[in-house]
């Protein structure tokens, strides 16, 4: 759809809504005062007096209504529609403050939809997460690069702060045998996790490519380590033995799902 359609759309429905607001507003009104018969070239009488001194009255009340309907619908709208989404991606140095300000967080995952971002395999996605916000915040060796420990059944994590206070998590579904990937922020913004979701997607596929990467992945069902990435031509994931890291003293304070 045209930027400029989409855009008259909007404008449409935004008047119909208001529209409806205030035909709602003006029904709760008490009913107006039945117009009276004047005699022709009469004076009005106390009657007619009041019954226009009521209309002008109503006219006032009606204007004032609608006013103030606009104004709190604008409100709502821009409560509602955020002008921008912005993903500020948590460096992998900066765990520690995130867990400072989220631990207690309850989580809650977006349901599956019929987007780029659930249907793509996810190496692919990986990929473009590293061309867009570059290297995961944690992934399985994380004890090896920066000191502690990721889980090594999970490829990679991607943690993030939406617009300076939602919290959200990108995490692999089954390393690089699934597709898409599980989006989870905070159950308070559960209604937004949709929308959040499909800002991504769009984000996402509108690069031109992916970046090269290489992360490890633990299959707990196969019961095998494996090294996957993108090497700038092709995908690959290799069975390999167990890093030497594997064997290091965990360090669970860093965990942030169990």
């Amino acid at each position: 759809m045209p930027a400029a359609h989409a855009q008259t759309v909007v404008e449409v429905l935004r008047q119909q809504r208001l529209e409806a607001r205030v035909r709602e507003a003006a029904e709760a009104l008490p009913p107006a005062v039945p117009p009276q018969p004047v005699a022709l070239g009469a004076p009005p009488d106390l009657f007619d007096r009041a019954y226009l001194a009521i209309k002008a009255r109503r006219a006032v009340v009606r204007d004032s209504l609608e006013a103030a309907v606009a104004a709190q619908y604008l409100a709502d709208s821009l409560a509602g529609t955020p002008d921008r989404i912005v993903w500020t991606k948590v460096e992998p140095g900066a765990q520690g403050a995130f867990l400072e300000r989220f631990r207690e967080t309850y989580w809650r995952a977006s349901d599956p939809r019929r987007l780029a971002l659930d249907t793509t395999a996810t190496p692919a996605v990986r990929g473009l997460l590293q061309s867009v916000f570059g290297r995961p915040t944690r992934n399985a060796d994380a004890l090896r690069q920066v000191g502690y420990t990721g889980n090594e059944f999970v490829q990679f994590e991607y943690w993030f702060i939406v617009n300076d206070s939602i919290p959200v998590l990108l995490l692999d579904l089954d390393g690089p045998f699934g597709r898409g990937l599980l989006l989870a922020g905070a159950e308070a913004y559960a209604e937004q996790l949709p929308e959040l979701k499909e800002d991504l997607s769009r984000l996402l596929f509108a690069e031109s490519g992916p970046e090269p990467f290489v992360d490890y992945y633990h299959s707990y069902e196969r019961r095998q380590w494996f090294r996957t990435g993108y090497n700038g031509a092709d995908y690959f994931t290799v069975p390999i033995r167990p890093p030497g890291w594997v064997r290091s003293r965990a360090v669970d304070r860093w965990i942030i799902h169990r």
